[in-house]
């Protein structure tokens, strides 16, 4: 069965478009399915590879990203 990407195509496209504008602070998104379907939903977005782990963000802690590539895999998201 196909994803469907057309139920809430306007909120991914807009969440893609905040990860590519050089303008915005977001710089990662995660999309998810929605229930037991095939929707393809926007699930949490952010400025920082740390933001999903605390409740509405707040960036990496100490010893989060002791290596430096870690921080580029998730800037390329």
């Amino acid at each position: 069965m196909a994803v469907n990407l057309s139920k809430n195509g306007p909120a991914l496209m807009a969440a893609y478009k905040e990860v590519v504008d050089g303008k915005s602070d977001t710089n990662w998104v995660l999309f998810t399915y929605e229930g037991n379907s095939n929707d393809i939903r926007l699930a949490q977005k952010g400025g920082s590879p740390c933001d999903h782990k605390r409740p509405g963000g707040g960036g990496c802690g100490a010893g989060d990203h002791p290596d430096q590539s870690v921080q580029s895999v998730w800037s390329k998201l």
